[in-house]
């Protein structure tokens, strides 16, 4: 693994180096001398960066047709959790009438937020298909390197077909010539190591008909960049399957006691359906992949305009392109979610409406102005009621879809003060309910809880009205999981 890093590092600063010799800002163009040294390094260390994985491939190969095993999967369902169906709302204890919590809808003005269906966001099916040596990746046109070799082809899918392939793959130079491209185009828009993938995928669409072969050569892209992926197959259909950083809710399997999950590309077995998959680890791979996005890819901007309405109306551009990544991710732990920062482009045009309005204000208060504005501008709705399903959202898809509920308005509301305040703010998860608990100075309501020896106040985005220190009375005494935290 050390080396297949020292071997993107360099090409990143080769690339890096030769632009800022052509910049015009340096008053230098790239001259022979400096090209033709380029070249010739280039050269040299593609070269040996394959003879090491020749090397790699011929260990590999030792071991893999005799590796293969079957295996029984298990499914990971998403939790689903009871929920209110309309938007909980705080009544001050004067005007209650009894000791629960009123629930009504509040009236929100939710016709300037909703999409219409010319402007909602495409399904995997919708997006354009590859065609030709070039494929749109989320609103990127990319297009591969230009060469006549010949790519390896799947004879049957059986253990032989599929070891069959990855010989001829090793053996192929225009196929890492093709993954050190993508790996290069995908460092460029700051794609994680699930993004990398689906490009490759995407551009396998471009090169095979055959979905089994789409996903043999991804397999093999991701092998050769250092990833501990395999393939599995049963009734011809083969099957990618990754290890994972997080916890992902789709059919795993267990190999050598680590998990590996299988994802779109593809068709995703039942559970029931045994599968045989390969043990036999590429040499030096990591076995850890991440889905974690600790920034937001850089897309072609394909604005969304969208309209939200809190104390006035504002308006904000969405980028389509980062929606319909965000649409097709695969569903994984709560904290991915927690842990995606909005867009920069979004926050730019949210600073600009949020900054006049907090400036004068301490953190403290910044965070009971954030706290009213999302339940006010974010309609409730269960998920169930708007996708049909139980479904998590990204912060930027959250500000995309006319209602969120619980989870939704406590990532963008972590988010927020993360982004406008220095207060500590943790993610709290209840077996019915999610919300944020922050580390205010002070604070008028009572209800907190202690983490790492400091108290939290109780700021749930979903209780409309409530303030900060202010629980429902669902989860007041109930201790709850720690999900998120911003420190």
């Amino acid at each position: 693994m050390n080396t297949l890093n020292k071997y993107f590092g360099l090409t990143g600063l080769l690339i890096g180096l030769i632009l800022v010799q052509s910049t015009p800002a340096t008053g230098q163009v790239v001259d022979s001398t400096f090209l033709k040294e380029f070249n010739s390094f280039n050269k040299q260390i593609n070269q040996e960066f394959g003879i090491f994985i020749r090397h790699n491939d011929s260990v590999f190969l030792q071991f893999l047709q005799d590796s293969w095993k079957e295996f029984e999967g298990k499914q990971n369902p998403m939790p689903v959790s009871p929920k209110p169906v309309n938007q909980p709302v705080f009544i001050q204890p004067d005007v209650r009438e009894n000791g629960n919590d009123s629930i009504y809808q509040e009236k929100i003005n939710d016709q300037i937020i909703t999409p219409n269906e010319e402007n909602s966001i495409p399904e995997k099916d919708a997006l354009e298909s590859a065609s030709g040596r070039s494929f749109s990746y989320f609103g990127t046109r990319i297009t591969l390197p230009v060469s006549t070799g010949k790519l390896p082809v799947l004879s049957s899918v059986t253990r032989e077909g599929i070891t069959g392939f990855f010989s001829q793959a090793s053996r192929c130079t225009e196929l890492d010539e093709i993954v050190r491209s993508l790996r290069q185009k995908s460092d460029k828009v700051r794609l994680n190591d699930w993004g990398f993938a689906s490009m490759l995928f995407q551009a396998s669409r471009s090169l095979y008909y055959n979905v089994n072969e789409q996903i043999l050569f991804t397999w093999v892209g991701l092998l050769h960049s250092g990833y501990n992926v395999k393939v599995g197959y049963s009734n011809h259909t083969v099957y990618l399957l990754f290890p994972s950083d997080v916890q992902l809710y789709t059919v795993s399997y267990t190999i050598d006691n680590k998990e590996y999950f299988v994802l779109e590309p593809g068709v995703v077995p039942s559970a029931s359906e045994k599968v045989f998959i390969h043990q036999a680890n590429y040499p030096g791979n990591k076995t850890d992949f991440s889905f974690k996005l600790t920034e937001a890819p850089e897309f072609n901007n394909q604005e969304e305009p969208r309209s939200l309405y809190s104390e006035k109306t504002f308006n904000i551009n969405l980028n389509k392109n980062l929606l319909a990544f965000y649409q097709n991710y695969p569903p994984c732990d709560l904290d991915v979610y927690f842990n995606t920062p909005v867009s920069a482009d979004v926050l730019k045009q949210l600073d600009a409406y949020f900054l006049p309005v907090l400036g004068n204000k301490n953190d403290a208060e910044r965070v009971a102005w954030l706290l009213d504005f999302v339940p006010r501008t974010i309609r409730y709705k269960t998920d169930r009621e708007q996708f049909g399903k139980e479904r998590y959202l990204f912060p930027d898809a959250t500000l995309f879809f006319p209602a969120a509920d619980c989870e939704d308005r406590s990532v963008l509301f972590a988010r927020l003060v993360k982004r406008y305040t220095k207060l500590e703010a943790i993610g709290l998860s209840y077996l019915m309910h999610v919300s944020v608990a922050v580390n205010l100075p002070e604070c008028l309501g009572e209800d907190y809880i202690m983490f790492r020896s400091k108290r939290f106040y109780h700021c749930d985005p979903t209780y409309l009205g409530a303030g900060c220190g202010m629980a429902m009375k669902a989860v007041k005494n109930l201790i709850p999981e720690v999900v998120y935290q911003n420190f």
